[in-house]
């Protein structure tokens, strides 16, 4: 009977001790005042502890009672509206914020949805308009056809085939951005062999002509840019006597292709 009463009073400490806890916590968030998370992990264990490893900001500069204004169990008045804190952008503008950051607590732990898309370029503006700007077959896809997680980035291989066995992954951004692919443009270390797959023609009459154009890589000439074309002069100047060239005013009047130099 004696250990009974015993515990029953040791109980009656602690249940009451919880309370003052609770009611201090409680009169601490009604009054303003910071918040202890330790206090408030007492009860709230996994929120805490998402912040202190992964709560960014969320744990640098502020309270648990900057957003949590009131303890009101059962009620979602003490759960703050993003845009209390978060405005002034397009991106802030969005209405469903737990798309994407489900977890206020880690709020750089991004989920992304299946199908996002407008809600990216309020973030990666720059890529969204290079999209527009160059319409390709990227440009009828959704971001999250290729970022299927946020910060992923595919490798261009695991959709499209390599122009030649020469060409390895890390080689594709030397021509293609992955937002405008079709807006080619390069250094002067592309390879011949990297032109000739697309372009089986113009390469056969080089090889076939063995003249000193087939000499040079493809880039010596169409330098910078896809589908760039050199007038003849800016390498040759004018090779003829004047009255022939008056004669015949176009190089290719006579010398048909710059790839077939007949």
């Amino acid at each position: 009977m004696k250990k009974f009463v015993s515990e029953l009073i040791l109980f009656i400490f602690v249940l009451s001790g919880a309370f003052t806890s609770l009611h201090a916590t409680d009169t601490a968030v009604k009054a303003g005042k910071k918040s202890d998370s330790l206090f408030c992990k007492q009860c709230h264990v996994k929120e805490v502890e998402d912040i202190e490893t992964g709560g960014m900001a969320h744990k640098t500069d502020i309270d648990c009672a900057d957003c949590h204004a009131g303890h009101k169990p059962k009620s979602f008045e003490n759960i703050p509206r993003c845009s209390q804190c978060h405005e002034g952008t397009a991106h802030y503008d969005q209405l469903q914020c737990l798309n994407c950051h489900r977890n206020p607590h880690q709020p750089m732990q991004v989920k992304l949805p299946k199908k996002a898309h407008d809600e990216c370029l309020t973030c990666h503006d720059s890529q969204g308009d290079e999209l527009q700007q160059f319409p390709s077959y990227h440009s009828t896809l959704v971001c999250t056809d290729c970022h299927y997680e946020h910060g992923f980035l595919p490798e261009c291989l695991s959709c499209h085939k390599s122009h030649s066995s020469s060409m390895a992954e890390e080689t594709c951004q030397d021509c293609h951005a992955p937002h405008k692919p079709l807006e080619l443009t390069y250094g002067d270390n592309i390879l011949t062999s990297w032109c000739s797959p697309c372009h089986p023609e113009e390469n056969e009459l080089l090889q076939k002509a063995q003249n000193k154009h087939s000499q040079l890589s493809c880039a010596e000439c169409h330098m910078n840019r896809h589908g760039s074309v050199p007038a003849c002069e800016e390498c040759h100047g004018k090779p003829h006597a004047e009255a022939l060239h008056k004669k015949f005013p176009g190089c290719s009047d006579c010398h048909d292709t710059a790839h077939n130099l007949n």
